[in-house]
């Protein structure tokens, strides 16, 4: 006998959810009301629970709406292969080298998703290829979870494996969607010559992320305790590389009463300026327009743990390559596999006054 019993609300809860998601740019209330037909009342309510549950995440003050983290976490158990390969594309366009997303299959390591890099030079992977575990660092990433010994001691401890063959080198980080087991391994091929420690820490950022957008609570490969970190700061270099990471950044100021506030925000980090985007319905551009002195943080949730604090003023200026232009940089740099909307967004340089990272929290 069919159950004709429906809980409505469930059933509105449940159209919300349907709707944006198939809107990856988002949703504003005022959308939701009008083609769902519901009250503003109700939106707002539903809106507020899903919010709270992390089903949808807001854009922002008074933004839109989008799907959140425990959406995806959730997608990710139902459907874990699909959800990992939409997400390796995303994180694959940060990288000018080959690379790779692995799975082990038995004794064997499986390309399941590759993209060629951008040089004139590469090596290559091919979706399909199989390779022993044994002879691959995409491999020793999975066998380190198993083996004892010191190479695999090695990778434990440090979170990343690497092999060289001839020429050639490859480096690879686990994926961890429960936080410490490997599931998965992201793995470049490059000339050993061209190889730098940036692109280890691209890498294993790139892991991370991945890790922690499967549901992972925290990033801790092979459940290895991190070594102490000696707190130390960042030299010049060290920031510049460390802004150009799709990190969110906070942006810390004064409201037009004078209270202060503390918003999420995107940056383009553009020598020696940074460009901060404000979506519609956003509120802190007033705020930044009578305070435009300002602090932006910008910090990384696992090891080593660096961070940087700027200290400037924000300063309302169109971004050089007009509004077009940051919107694609924007979804380059925080790997948004979407084309977005052609939103109307009010664009701030800030001119660093002061800028100082640091990496580590305990003093040697």
């Amino acid at each position: 006998m069919a159950y004709i019993h429906r809980v409505p609300a469930v059933e509105r809860a449940l159209q919300i959810l349907e709707w944006i998601a198939e809107r990856p740019e988002g949703a504003s209330p005022s959308d939701l009301m009008e083609r769902l037909g519901l009250s503003r009342t109700g939106t707002f309510a539903l809106l507020n629970t899903l919010k709270a549950r992390g089903y949808l995440e807001q854009m922002g003050p008074r933004g839109r709406y989008r799907l959140g983290p425990r959406w995806w976490a959730l997608a990710a158990r139902a459907h874990p292969e699909r959800t990992l390969r939409e997400l390796f594309r995303a994180e694959a366009r940060g990288f000018s080298e080959s690379i790779a997303l692995v799975r082990p299959a038995g004794d064997e390591g499986v390309v399941m998703e590759a993209v060629p890099g951008r040089h004139p030079l590469i090596g290559h992977w091919e979706v399909g290829e199989r390779f022993p575990l044994s002879e691959s660092a995409a491999g020793w990433v999975f066998l380190a979870d198993r083996e004892a010994g010191r190479r695999w001691e090695w990778i434990r401890r440090n979170g990343i494996a690497r092999r060289r063959v001839g020429s050639l080198l490859e480096i690879a980080a686990p994926i961890c969607p429960d936080g410490h087991r490997p599931y998965a391994a992201l793995a470049v091929r490059l000339p050993a010559a061209r190889a730098s420690h940036a692109l280890r820490e691209s890498l294993r950022s790139a892991a991370a992320r991945l890790s922690v957008r499967l549901g992972a609570p925290v990033y801790q490969p092979y459940a290895v305790e991190p070594p102490e970190l000696p707190l130390r700061p960042l030299r010049p270099p060290e920031i510049a590389a460390f802004l150009e990471g799709p990190w969110v950044a906070r942006l810390i100021g004064l409201r037009t009463d004078g209270r202060p506030y503390a918003v999420p925000v995107w940056y383009v980090w553009e020598q020696p300026a940074l460009w901060i985007a404000a979506f519609p319905g956003s509120r802190w551009p007033d705020y930044v327009r009578a305070h435009p002195r300002i602090t932006l943080l910008i910090d990384e949730p696992w090891p080593p743990l660096r961070r940087v604090r700027v200290e400037g003023e924000a300063l309302p200026l169109p971004f050089p390559e007009g509004p077009e232009g940051l919107i694609a940089r924007l979804t380059h740099r925080y790997r948004v596999d979407w084309p977005p909307p052609r939103y109307d967004l009010e664009t701030f340089r800030i001119l660093p006054e002061r800028m100082e990272g640091r990496r580590g929290l305990m003093a040697s």
